[in-house]
């Protein structure tokens, strides 16, 4: 009898097999965004077959039992990257950075995170790169929660807890407080704590690790900063340093990472430094009507001092793109969307993106921060950031012309698919 059960199943399996084809969809395309040659390309038309996609070019034959998908009012990219996100934190401008840990539980962070990660995946994100402030590793359980198709949301990649001073990145805490910074960050101490700092992160495994050089009193050597850059590269993994001012970017520079976030008020002989040595820039940026709403979301009103300063600091965020894209630096999309808005957060991470574009008026060169670029600085080109053969199919459509018409069409998604797979349509 076990044995007729046995080949029953067998039987069963067998059959099973046979009768699960990868899914194919044959999409047609007005225009698809390439980020090789950095162009719209008309009248395209892409096949997908299970996780991949198989072909891509103008005139394509339709495969037998494809599922065809009319996008010839849209326009297709590769899935957006946001390359510096916080999904477990959101903070309100009235309250310090660590008012919302001390507040909401890792439970209550994480089931947030949830939804956050879901209006990413509605505003066309299929890949965010998740770069700290989230407990000890709740970026890892949410990343795997994703993999395993428990909640919806982009491809992670992820930092675990950043790499930092004694004093994280919190001012001012109360004495009976402290514990908040261990909460959040690995703290080095010395020059081989650093490696095993990085070694355990490896172990936990991250896909990236990412410092804080230091904002306040106490920053990391570059004894220390060149110790975790090399440990990460021998087990192959980038580091990105946030790195606010001149002196701390240049020691980052000096200590060889890999790419430099927020940099603001970098000064033209750093960005030269970072062309001669590949090293990519993720600005944070935004636009006045952007950071307005910000404001009245967290309903505080503005001095005519602090317009003033947020006037300023828009002028000189555009100019550092601009200076960093002449230099020749690699510019990339990251938003570091954590403060409290009243729109999604994926929604609002797209200001980076209409920023970018206030600042050259090129869509083309806006969509390749946010997606070869973005695909370059997580580590993952070769695998996804381009619409051709054999990568992930990783596409979103964008109903109208986003050539034409960017800060219109780019808020109108109209499809989502990661690896293959419908999430939005």
């Amino acid at each position: 009898m076990r044995h007729f059960l046995l080949m029953v199943l067998l039987c069963l399996a067998i059959s099973s097999v046979g009768q699960t084809g990868e899914k194919v969809y044959f999409i047609r395309a007005a225009k698809l965004y390439d980020p090789v040659t950095n162009k719209f390309l008309a009248n395209q038309d892409i096949i997908v077959r299970g996780r991949k996609i198989e072909k891509v070019g103008p005139g394509l034959k339709k495969p037998e039992a494809a599922e065809e998908i009319n996008c010839k009012n849209c326009t297709i990219t590769p899935g957006l990257i946001d390359a510096h996100t916080h999904v477990l934190t959101i903070q309100r401008m009235k309250d310090q950075l660590e008012e919302d840990i001390l507040q909401h539980s890792d439970i209550e962070r994480t089931l947030r995170a949830v939804s956050i990660c879901k209006s990413y995946l509605d505003a066309g994100f299929t890949t965010i790169r998740d770069l700290g402030n989230s407990g000890q590793f709740l970026d890892m359980n949410l990343k795997r929660a994703i993999q395993k198709g428990w909640v919806e949301g982009p491809r992670m990649v992820i930092s675990g807890p950043i790499l930092s001073p004694e004093d994280g990145q919190f001012s001012n805490l109360s004495s009976h407080n402290n514990y908040v910074i261990d909460h959040e960050y690995r703290v080095i101490k010395n020059v081989e704590d650093a490696r095993q700092a990085v070694k355990d992160h490896i172990a936990r495994g991250v896909d990236v690790i990412k410092v804080v050089m230091g904002d306040g009193r106490i920053t990391l050597s570059l004894e220390e900063v060149k110790m975790i850059v090399q440990t990460a590269h021998t087990y192959g993994l980038k580091v990105t340093a946030h790195a606010t001012y001149d002196q701390v970017i240049d020691r980052a520079l000096e200590a060889e990472v890999d790419g430099i976030e927020h940099g603001y008020g970098i000064a033209d002989s750093l960005l030269e430094k970072m062309a001669r040595k590949k090293i990519y820039l993720v600005p944070t940026i935004g636009n006045h009507d952007a950071y307005t709403r910000l404001f009245k979301d967290n309903e505080k009103e503005l001095t005519p001092e602090e317009q003033q300063g947020l006037k300023s600091f828009i002028e000189n965020s555009e100019a550092i793109v601009k200076k960093a894209i002449e230099k020749g630096v690699m510019v990339v999309n990251g938003s570091d969307m954590y403060l409290f808005s009243k729109i999604p957060q994926g929604e609002a991470a797209k200001n980076t993106l209409d920023t970018y574009f206030e600042a050259c008026h090129n869509p083309a060169d806006v969509l390749k921060t946010a997606t070869l670029n973005a695909a370059i600085a997580c580590g993952l080109d070769g695998f996804t950031g381009i619409i051709k053969e054999n990568m992930a199919a990783d596409i979103v459509a964008f109903e109208g012309d986003l050539e034409k018409d960017f800060l219109t069409s780019l808020y109108k998604v109209k499809l989502v698919m990661i690896n293959g797979v419908i999430l939005r349509r």
